[in-house]
This record gives structure tokens, sequence and C-alpha cells, in this order.
């Protein structure tokens, strides 16, 4: 009897698994079937692909994927209260043409993703916005291009993701983030904006700003401020040929700057401006102007950071190596009491 009932089991069991797997199949053969996880062309040559990328947004589901042909869309998009992914085939031919004052692209919910195109605007539009509440956006692998600001993050986001764009050429700021928090930048490429690379502000904290190459910018390449801008991270960045490297202000303290590499701006390449209890440690200030400078902000630490103009660099005897680097801010002056003797290897976005 026993091993009547086991032989049934085994039977049953055999029939549930051909059942499940034949389920299985069928999700993959027919996706746009299934708990609205389906995906919508838009161009190219296939029976019922969209010609707008806006009327495929109209027509899809959350959670739907939205993929895009090479191609050039003239048009203003808007991903409305649509959780999805959108996805260009390439970002050096798949391109989204702003035709209005409004964004280039508009992300209006959380848990969406913008993958693969080049952004164009004019000097009138925000390339990208995303929208007020917004969390557990993906913004990755595109250009951002020719527009009055290139990312912005309306008040306030959770967990807006930047990762591998190239961001250039914009009016004003490349990335502005006001009151964003656990927010991530990295692998950027930010360059020849007319203000700020980054710039966060009001209440933005808890965020990380990782690994970019931010250049040739006409203000600051990373702006961060207000009293409640704290304990920021901002780290593995190339900052060089912008008018200034790094500026905390307005209360924003309690952040982390460490190994960066701050080459070549024409000012300061770090300024710390009512701005205290941050960490500054293993960084390279290289041919800047002033290499950094500090006023109305105390009980910042400074660590192990190369200076180009040190004395124990400009002088290899042992006498010179004891020397601590002296940063001078007005009358006062702070420390590093243990500067590199060489500079270290950062090398930003790659």
């Amino acid at each position: 009897m026993e091993k009547n009932c086991i032989a049934k089991g085994i039977i049953v069991g055999t029939i549930l698994l051909l059942i499940g797997a034949s389920s299985v199949t069928a999700m993959n053969i027919q996706p746009s079937q299934q708990m609205g996880r389906g995906i919508l062309y838009v161009g190219g040559g296939g029976p019922g692909n969209y010609t707008s990328i806006q009327e495929a947004i109209d027509n899809c589901t959350s959670g739907d994927t939205i993929y895009v042909f090479a191609g050039t869309y003239a048009e203003n998009v808007d991903t409305k209260l649509k959780k999805i992914i959108l996805m260009g085939e390439d970002r050096e031919t798949t391109f989204i043409e702003g035709q209005s004052t409004d964004p280039v692209l508009r992300i209006g919910n959380s848990d969406t993703t913008v993958k693969g195109f080049t952004l164009k605007g004019s000097s009138d539009e925000i390339i990208l916005q995303v929208a007020t509440l917004c969390e557990d956006v993906y913004i990755q692998e595109n250009i951002i291009e020719n527009g009055i600001q290139g990312i912005s993050l309306t008040i306030p986001t959770s967990r807006i993701n930047i990762i591998g764009n190239t961001i250039m050429s914009n009016v004003y700021v490349g990335i502005q983030v006001q009151t964003s928090t656990y927010s991530l930048i990295k692998d950027n490429t930010i360059t020849d904006n007319g203000a700020q690379g980054i710039d966060l502000s009001v209440n933005s904290n808890h965020n990380s700003i990782i690994n970019n190459t931010i250049t040739g910018n006409g203000e600051e390449g990373i702006a961060i401020s207000g009293l409640a801008s704290t304990e920021n991270t901002i780290q593995g960045n190339v900052i060089s040929d912008n008018k200034l490297g790094i500026r905390l202000s307005g209360g924003a303290g309690s952040n982390e700057i460490r190994s960066n590499s701050v080459d070549g701006n024409t000012m300061e390449g770090l300024l710390l401006s009512s701005s205290s209890e941050n960490t500054i440690e293993l960084n390279n200030f290289m041919n800047n102007k002033r290499q950094a400078t500090f006023k109305i902000s105390s009980r910042n630490i400074w660590d192990a950071n190369y200076w180009s103009t040190w004395v124990g660099v400009k002088f290899s005897a042992p006498f010179f190596q004891k020397f601590p680097k002296v940063i001078l801010g007005g009358i006062r002056m702070n420390f590093d009491k243990n500067p590199a003797l060489v500079p270290y290897n950062i090398t930003g976005a790659v």
C-alpha cells in the first residue's frame, strides 16, 4: 500500500512539473500577455510597430518594455504614471529631439528605466526631468546635451541612479539635484556645461557621487549647498579644468571627499564656505590656482592628500617630509599632517 502511494505521488509530481514547464514556455513566447511584462516596439519594420515613442507609452501597461529602434524621433516624451523600461537600440544612433519648451523626456513615476538614447534639446528645454516623489529610477548610458539643463530632479526624489551617461553642452547645470536622498551619480562624463557639472542643493543628503569625469564646466565641477545637505560622498572623481573644482557652502557639512583628482581648475580646487565637519582625505590637489581654502568653517579633517604645492614634494630631503601641508582660511589655518609623496591613481569614468 505504501509503495503504491509513493508511486502515485511520483506520477502526480511529474505531471505538475510538465504543466509548469509548459506555462514557462508560454510566458517566453508571449510575454505581452503576462502580467504587464510585454515588449512594444517603436520604429523598425516589424508589423504593429509604433511610429512615435509617446504613442507606445500611451498604449503600454506598467511593467512593459518599450524598445526603440535607431532613428530620429522629433517629439517630447512623457512616461506619465507608467512604470516602464524605455530602451534605445544604440545611444549613438537613437535620437529624441525635443520640439517644445517642455522637457525632452519627463519621467513621471517610480521604477522607471531610460537607457540608450541621445536626448537633444534647445536652450529653452530641460533635457531629462524626474518628477516629484519618484524613487528607484535608472538613467543609464545616454547622451544628454544642448538643453538649458541636462538632468533635473524635482523636489523631492529618492534613489535616483544616474549611471554611465555623457552630459554635455547645456546652458546651465549638467545634473541638478534638489532634495534628493540616497541617489547615485556614477561613471558619468559631465563636460562643457555653462554652470555647475553637478549641483546638489536644498535638503540633499546621503547621496553618492562616484567615479565621474567632470571637466570644462563654467562654474563648479561639483557644488553642494544647504543646511540639510549632509552625509554625501564624493569619491573617485576626476574634476579638472572647471572654474572651481568642488564647493561646499550654506551649511552643507559632514560630507566625505575621498580619492578624487582635483586638477587644473582656474580658481580653488576645493572651497569650504560655511561648511564644517567634512572629511577630506586621499585626494590629489594639483595645479589649481589655489589648491584648497575655507571660510567660516571648522572641524574639518584633512588627511593623506597629495598636494602638488607641498614643500615635501618640492624638496626631497627627509627634513621636509616632516612638514604638514598648511591650508589657509583667511587668518586661520588647517593642516594635513600626512600629505602623500606621490599622486594617487584616480581615473574617474572610464
